[in-house]
C-alpha cells in the first residue's frame, strides 16, 4: 500500500509537472523572507525623499508595506487605514491589551534573514484572535474607540485593573477614519508583511475612474505630522495620463509592467479556503484580465489551447491546464481599451494543446482573433517603430505579438512579430538575479524597435514539483517579488523594458513604471 500510494503521488505529480512545465516558469526560493531591508541604494533625482508602497502577497492575500528613506526615529509610525487619512493625532487611552499592533518579534524588530535583505511579518491570526479577545473583555470601553485607531506596542495578555498603564493611542481624521495597524520603522529601507487581510472584492470593483482605493499607508513623526502617504492605487489609463511625457516614445522605449500566464488565473478563488495540489501550481494571477489593465500591466502573456470538440474550441492554458475561454478573455480586452485609450501588447505564445505540426489552427486562430478584436488591432503596418502618438493617431489600440514567424508573415495585415521574452530557466533567486543582471548589462537587442520582455520568474526541477517541495506558486512569488521590485526600482529599471510577473499585485512595478518613464524622456 504504501508503494502504491508513493507511485501514485509520483504520476500525479509528473503529470502535473508536465502539464506546468516548459517556459511557463514557476518562481521558487528557498529563503524564508518575511521581514526584508531593501537597502537604500538608488540611481534617483530625489534619492533622499522617503517613499511608501502598499502591495499584496499571494499566498495569504496580506497587505505588505515597504518604504524607502524613512528617518527611522523612535516615534515615527507607519500607519494604516482604511480611508483616506489627513490627520492624526495620539490620544491617551487606560485600557490593557492593544486593539491592533505589533510587538518586537512580530513587526518592529527585523530578524536577519541571509545578512544582505530582511523581511517582517504579523502574525495574522493572533492578531485577529487578540483583537476578539480585547473586544470581550474590554466591550464598555472599546466600543468607544473600535475602528478608530491602533496602539503602539502590543503585550500578550490583559493586564489586570491595578496595573493598567495609559498608552498613546493613534487616531485619524479626529477618530472618524479606522487605523487598522501601526508598526515602528527600524531601518531605513524595508519590506513588511502585516497581518491586514486583503478582500479582492475590492478589486473587482474598480472603474477606469478609480485611482486609490481601500487602504492608506502613512509615515507619519511622533507629533502625528504626515511625512509620506501611499494608497492601494488602479492605473486604468497611466498611458494617456502620461501622454505629453511618453507619446512620442516607442513601447520598446518604456519600462511596461506585465503578466505572466496573464490568463491563468480563476475568477473569485480563494486560496485560503479553495487551493488544491492543481490550484497551487496551476494559477499565476489573482485578477482577472480587467482587473490586471486596470491595475496597470500592459504586455498579457497569453497561452491557447484549441479544443475542437466543445463549444469554445480557443481556450487559454497554462500548460495543458485549461482555464477560460479565449473569447472571454477579448471580450475584457476589448472592453478595457475601448473605455481606456490605452495600448495593449496581447503576447501569443506557445499553443500547448491542439495546433499540431501543421498551420491549419494557427490559420483558425488569427482568423477568430481577427472576428473578436475587430477595429481595435493596431495594424503592423505601423511596425514597432511607431511611438504611441502614431498609434494612438491611428484610433487603434491592441497589438497582436505572434511567436510563429510564417503565419506572421501570412498574416502581414494582423500580426506583429512576437515580443522578445527572455527566460533565465534558473529555480534559485541567485541564478535569476544574475541572469537577470546579464542580460539588462549587455543588452544586445537596446537598439532594436522589438520589444523585450524579462520573464522575472524561477522554474522548479521536476522533483521538486513531484514532492511539492516548492509549497506552489504564491509562496514562490511571495519570495521572489518583492525582490524583483527592489532590483528594477534600485538598479535595472534604467534599461529594462517590460517586466512579467506571477501575482503582480505582490510588486510595486507599476509605480516604478510611472517613476521611471518620466526620467526616460530626457534621454530620447
Amino acid at each position: 500500500m504504501l508503494a502504491l500510494n508513493i507511485f501514485t503521488r509520483y504520476t500525479f505529480a509528473l503529470i502535473l509537472f508536465a502539464l506546468l512545465s516548459t517556459d511557463s516558469a514557476l518562481p521558487y526560493d528557498y529563503a524564508d523572507t518575511s521581514i526584508v531591508d531593501v537597502g537604500a541604494t538608488r540611481a534617483d533625482t530625489q534619492p533622499n525623499r522617503l517613499r511608501l508602497w502598499l502591495t499584496i502577497s499571494a499566498r495569504h492575500r496580506y497587505l505588505e508595506v515597504s518604504w524607502q528613506n524613512a528617518p527611522a526615529h523612535r516615534d515615527d509610525h507607519i500607519l494604516i487605514t482604511t480611508e483616506e487619512p489627513h490627520t492624526f493625532e495620539r490620544v491617551e487611552f487606560t485600557l490593557g491589551t492593544p486593539l491592533a499592533a505589533f510587538n518586537d518579534v512580530e513587526g518592529s524588530g527585523f530578524v536577519p534573514n541571509d545578512g544582505i535583505t530582511e523581511r517582517g511579518t504579523s502574525l495574522h491570526t493572533r492578531f485577529i484572535l487578540q483583537r476578539k479577545a480585547d473586544q470581550k473583555a474590554h466591550s464598555n470601553v472599546i466600543d468607544a474607540f473600535e475602528g478608530s485607531g491602533a496602539y503602539d506596542s502590543y503585550t500578550d495578555a490583559p493586564r489586570s485593573k491595578s496595573t493598567r498603564a495609559s498608552r498613546d493611542y493613534w487616531i485619524s481624521n479626529g477618530g472618524v477614519k479606522d487605523v487598522v495597524a501601526a508598526l515602528q520603522p527600524s531601518g531605513a529601507s524595508q519590506w513588511f508583511t502585516t497581518g491586514v487581510p486583503f478582500d479582492f472584492a475590492l478589486s473587482r470593483n474598480v472603474t477606469a475612474k478609480t485611482s486609490c482605493y481601500g487602504y492608506w499607508a502613512s509615515y507619519v513623526n511622533g507629533n502625528g505630522t504626515i511625512l509620506a502617504s501611499a494608497c492601494l492605487s488602479a492605473y486604468p489609463r497611466w498611458m494617456r495620463d502620461m501622454k505629453t511625457v511618453v507619446g512620442n516614445l516607442r513601447l520598446r522605449d518604456l519600462f511596461i509592467p506585465g503578466t505572466h500566464d496573464a490568463g491563468s488565473y480563476k475568477p473569485n478563488f480563494d486560496p485560503l479556503l479553495n487551493e488544491t495540489i492543481v490550484t497551487k501550481y496551476a494559477l499565476t494571477q489573482d485578477d482577472d484580465i480587467r482587473g490586471q489593465l486596470m491595475h496597470g500591466a500592459r504586455y498579457l502573456d497569453i497561452r491557447v489551447g484549441y479544443y475542437k470538440n466543445t463549444a469554445d474550441k480557443f481556450y487559454i492554458n497554462h500548460g495543458v491546464m485549461r482555464h477560460q475561454p479565449l473569447a472571454e478573455i477579448i471580450a475584457q480586452v476589448k472592453e478595457f481599451v475601448l473605455e481606456t485609450n490605452e495600448i495593449v501588447i496581447f503576447g501569443l505564445k506557445e499553443f500547448p494543446v491542439g495546433f499540431g505540426k501543421g498551420l491549419g489552427v494557427h490559420r483558425l486562430l488569427v482568423s477568430f482573433l481577427q472576428q473578436h478584436f475587430g477595429d481595435t488591432i493596431v495594424h503592423p503596418s505601423a511596425t514597432w517603430r511607431a511611438t504611441l502618438n502614431d498609434i494612438w493617431g491611428r484610433q487603434q489600440n491592441v497589438i497582436l505579438a505572434y511567436d510563429l514567424g510564417s503565419i506572421v508573415n501570412e498574416f502581414p495585415h494582423t500580426l506583429f512579430r512576437s515580443v522578445e521574452q527572455r527566460w533565465g530557466n534558473v529555480e534559485t533567486w541567485a541564478a535569476l538575479e544574475k541572469y537577470l543582471r546579464s542580460i539588462n548589462t549587455f543588452d544586445v537587442s537596446r537598439l532594436s524597435s522589438r520589444p523585450v520582455a524579462d520573464m522575472a520568474e524561477l522554474t522548479p526541477d521536476t522533483w521538486g514539483v513531484i514532492l511539492d517541495k516548492y509549497g506552489g506558486l504564491r509562496k514562490m512569488a511571495d519570495g521572489t517579488n518583492w525582490r524583483i521590485s527592489q532590483l528594477y526600482r534600485d538598479e535595472l529599471g534604467a534599461n529594462a523594458n517590460i517586466v512579467a510577473v506571477d501575482f503582480i499585485r505582490g510588486t510595486s512595478l507599476m509605480e516604478i513604471a510611472l517613476e521611471l518613464n518620466k526620467r526616460r524622456v530626457a534621454y530620447y
